[in-house]
């Protein structure tokens, strides 16, 4: 191009460049300006988190009482002997420096050049650190411990900061001996944390339950350096009965460390320590040595007893057999014990999640159904000859030559089961039903344990019939004879009947048990906090002279106890088990009669039919609970007629 007859050299494409590049230059300045004035505190502050470290210590578990305050659940000391990755790492560096020379040489010497697996020898290094003290330790103690790679180096990657433990859980003569023996600039560090000790063993065991580890359960919630990287001590949760119910109240507070740490990542400088909090102390409503006497009155036998404070619902004594010792899994659980355990049926707690018929003690709803309905009253009389049709079947008496005249205190005393068949085809079975239902046979107690069984209770009725059990046709009389003695589709829990028993004792309200001793628990019928029943003073006398009669002169004999005013009702039921007959034993009860004071439930699981008759088996383990309440010593009175023991 000419301009005024000379040529210019400006190319506008380069001054696109500078402008290009010009506006570059202010935009990176004004980026790097900007981080530094503005952004400097972020970038302060992340760089300091990228430096630091959480560890989180959880608390110790608080302790569980019985009513007595006698230690039912405590911690005691666990020992393992450990190092801290930081305070060895320059032996880490020194061996690892001598292994890669060592590699270096042999490669040089063959002419490999490959590439080194550096990583691989850090491995080894820590491994020979590790083994030396794990050889130091058993040079010791005697010992043959060893380490595994996995470990340490899964340690190593994930809890860097964390005690490595060389040897867990030291017996006491083995902690005693390191303790004195180990040099005082030894690395190896003694160091306690706490494991879950039951002090009675398999006793109470479903109702205590036990905990376990809380690898993703651990709560950090108002805790310092909620953004930083965190590591966890493993601390416990509960995992069932009180320890689970109560986890939150039992759970201490747990306490947390910031640590500043190197760029290899091993810290140097303890910033903040807040401290760990034990938890808070349960006190269970349970005695102890009433508990103990129960199950020892279980021997090897299978089966669940509930003992319950009439006045306040607070369960007494809760048992389930068989039972399994929570120490067994303390500090954790192997597959080998919980396989047994399973092995033996020993989960379940058979008191508040087993699923029984509850046989003859359910006559007594049937008896308040009647007297309710009116079509009973306790002067109803009415003929046993062993047996009665209904349709076109015999439903037989359990005194296959009958009871002949009898009246309601007679077919209480002695389970006649014409007496009630009758009672219930007069009431019909919607009044029976109703009854069982106001007595919360159909319905969770409310107790804080598990009780997912208990969802499956069923109190039979058509309705019932019809939406789970339409392949066996309409409802019949012949249904409503079972259910009028706890046969047919009845299921209860033990619990549920040791509340309606206790709910029968007061005569008012129905029980709503708890396992919590609270001393200022309002006592009383009227202030129990259940639902009314609506059983007038009548109702509940005819049914409890009934009861006594049982008790002085009927089939739960077994149960007196001299000087003590008891009324209770025995029972047998059977259930279909593979193909056979399993022979349960029912004994309910209730004391002293005219101030009632606790409850009793009972059932044992026989081994096959006839096996197991409500007065004979588990009267002995009712009165056994009865008589450890009221601290007595007189022998019982037994029934000389084997006969009189039946349901």
């Amino acid at each position: 191009m000419e301009k005024n007859g000379q040529y210019s050299n400006w190319n506008p494409r380069i001054s696109v460049f500078y402008a290009v590049f010009a506006a570059a230059f202010l935009f990176l300045m004004g980026s790097l300006a900007y981080r530094q004035i503005y952004l400097y505190d972020y970038y302060s502050a992340r760089g300091e988190r990228q430096s630091m470290r959480r560890i989180i210590e959880p608390g110790a578990r608080g302790d569980i009482y019985d009513r007595n305050m006698k230690l039912l659940v405590a911690n005691e000391p666990r020992f393992s002997a450990v190092v801290y990755f930081n305070e060895i790492r320059r032996e880490f560096r020194k061996e690892y420096m001598r292994l890669k020379k060592i590699e270096l040489e042999k490669r040089e010497a063959s002419g490999d050049d490959s590439r080194i697996n550096y990583s691989e020898i850090s491995s080894r290094a820590r491994a020979n650190v590790l083994n030396g003290y794990v050889d130091q330790i058993n040079s010791i103690l005697g010992s043959d411990y060893k380490l595994t790679s996995a470990d340490y180096n899964r340690h190593f990657e994930n809890q860097r900061l964390l005690p490595f433990p060389i040897i867990r859980d030291l017996k006491g003569r083995e902690h005693a001996i390191l303790a004195e023996r180990l040099p005082v600039d030894s690395p190896i560090q003694i160091y306690t944390d706490t494991a879950r000790y039951y002090p009675y063993g398999d006793s109470a065991a479903h109702l205590l339950g036990y905990v376990g580890s809380n690898f993703d359960e651990i709560n950090t919630e108002g805790m310092p350096g909620d953004d930083l990287q965190t590591f966890f001590f493993v601390g416990k949760i509960g995992r069932s009965g009180l320890e689970k119910a109560f986890d939150s109240k039992l759970q201490g507070a747990s306490g947390a460390k910031i640590w500043v740490v190197d760029l290899d990542g091993y810290q140097y400088d303890n910033i903040v320590d807040v401290r760990p909090k034990k938890g808070s102390d349960v006190v269970a409503s349970i005695d102890i040595d009433l508990q103990q006497a129960v199950e020892d009155a279980f021997g090897e036998r299978k089966g669940a007893a509930v003992a319950l404070d009439v006045k306040t619902g607070e369960v007494l004594a809760m048992v389930s057999r068989p039972s399994y010792d929570p120490n067994l899994f303390s500090p954790y659980m192997t597959y080998k014990v919980s396989n047994e355990i399973t092995r033996r049926g020993a989960w379940l707690n058979r008191a508040t999640q087993g699923l029984y018929p509850p046989g003859s003690p359910y006559k007594l709803v049937t008896a308040v159904a009647g007297l309710m309905t009116g079509v009973i009253d306790e002067n109803t009389v009415k003929t046993c000859e062993g047996g009665i049709k209904v349709g076109t079947r015999i439903f037989p008496c359990n005194k296959r030559s009958g009871h002949g005249n009898v009246n309601l205190e007679d077919a209480i005393a002695h389970s006649c089961n014409v007496y009630f068949y009758e009672t219930a085809l007069e009431a019909g079975i919607e009044a029976l039903s109703s009854t069982a239902k106001d007595f919360g046979l159909d319905s969770r107690t409310g107790i804080e344990l598990k009780e997912d069984y208990s969802r499956r209770t069923v109190v039979s009725d058509p309705a019932y019939k019809k939406k789970y059990r339409p392949y066996d046709g309409p409802w019949t009389g012949g249904d409503t004879a079972n259910a009028s003695i706890g046969q047919g589709y009845q299921l209860q829990t033990p619990l549920q009947m040791a509340c309606m028993t206790a709910s029968l004792a007061r005569g008012e309200t129905r029980t709503r048990p708890s396992i919590i001793h609270d001393p200022s628990r309002v006592c009383g019928p009227a202030y129990h906090g259940g639902e009314k029943l609506g059983m007038k003073p009548e109702h509940y006398k005819a049914v409890i002279d009934g009861m006594k009669a049982a008790v002085e002169r009927g089939t739960a004999r077994r149960v007196a106890i001299e000087g003590v005013s008891i009324a209770a009702k025995s029972g047998t039921a059977q259930v279909p088990v593979r193909g056979e007959k399993l022979t349960l034993a029912w004994m309910v009860a209730f004391a002293p009669v005219e101030n009632p004071q606790i409850a009793v439930a009972v059932v044992v699981e026989g081994e096959e039919e006839g096996d197991a008759a409500g007065g004979r088996t588990a009267g002995p383990i009712a009165r056994t609970a009865l008589k450890k309440f009221f601290d007595s010593s007189v022998a019982p009175r037994v029934a000389e007629n084997p006969g009189e023991s039946g349901g």
